[in-house]
């Protein structure tokens, strides 16, 4: 193999991992319409992978995956890019630790959203709200479309240096070191503020201590187990026929 094989095999993953994590999430209650999109910024890399316009999250398959520059200022602008794709190139500006990000519009976690700005929070009724141990960041300054660099930069300050911020009345925002850990908070997000929920109509709240989270958030959450979730979610969400078989390249913006 030669080093622009390697290259480009490298860069299908990438586009790849963009599409897989895309009908992943929409299996897990964050499809919407045409709308929310994923991104990943490979290590080391100043090019993003981002689902382009027009698809579910759902149907999206490689060919539906833009390629663009950060250090390229038209990059917003170019074809198939969604509206709201400033917030990836803000978070990933502030953010260097951060190699994806996804934005979408759960039912649960979006409702969590709408709620009173004081009481936005997750209890840790289970291990699943352990994840979030460090807390939700709320962007309440706007329920608009984020489509500028300055409120992009205002909803990469509300994330912080959290996994998740709210966009309140709106939808989510959630980054991981790489896709995996992306897609497990995006999944485990709308789970725990749906048991949250589910538990409320219930009864009080008997929530975890924080000195019990804490032990088993690094019992719970490691690389090894993303491995496996990762390759489950690949059984059951890979194309399995030529026919879904995607075209291949992204388009390079």
């Amino acid at each position: 193999m030669t080093p622009g094989d390697h290259g480009d095999a490298s860069r299908a993953k990438v586009v790849e991992q963009v599409a897989l994590a895309c009908r992943i999430i929409a299996g897990f209650g964050h499809e919407d319409l045409t709308l929310g999109h994923v991104s990943i910024r490979p290590t080391g890399d100043d090019r993003v992978y981002i689902k382009r316009k027009g698809v579910a999250l759902g149907e999206v398959t490689s060919r539906d995956v833009i390629e663009i520059h950060l250090d390229d200022s038209a990059c917003l602008s170019a074809p198939g890019m969604h509206l709201e794709a400033v917030i990836h190139t803000e978070v990933y500006a502030r953010r260097p630790d951060v190699g994806a990000v996804i934005h979408s519009h759960p039912l649960y976690a979006t409702a969590l959203a709408a709620t009173s700005t004081d009481s936005v929070h997750l209890e840790f009724l289970t291990h699943d709200s352990v994840l979030f141990e460090d807390g939700l960041g709320i962007y309440a300054d706007s329920a608009e479309l984020i489509t500028t660099s300055e409120q992009g930069k205002e909803v990469a300050d509300a994330l912080g240096s959290r996994r998740v911020a709210l966009l309140k009345n709106h939808g989510v925002v959630i980054v991981g070191e790489d896709i995996r850990w992306a897609v497990m908070a995006a999944v485990t997000l709308e789970r725990a503020v749906q048991v949250q929920s589910i538990a409320r109509s219930l009864g009080s709240f008997d929530p975890l201590s924080r000195q019990a989270a804490s032990v088993i958030f690094p019992a719970k959450y490691q690389d090894g187990f993303l491995d496996e979730y990762w390759a489950w979610w690949e059984r059951r969400f890979g194309l399995r026929s030529s026919a879904d078989a995607p075209l291949g390249d992204a388009e390079v913006r």
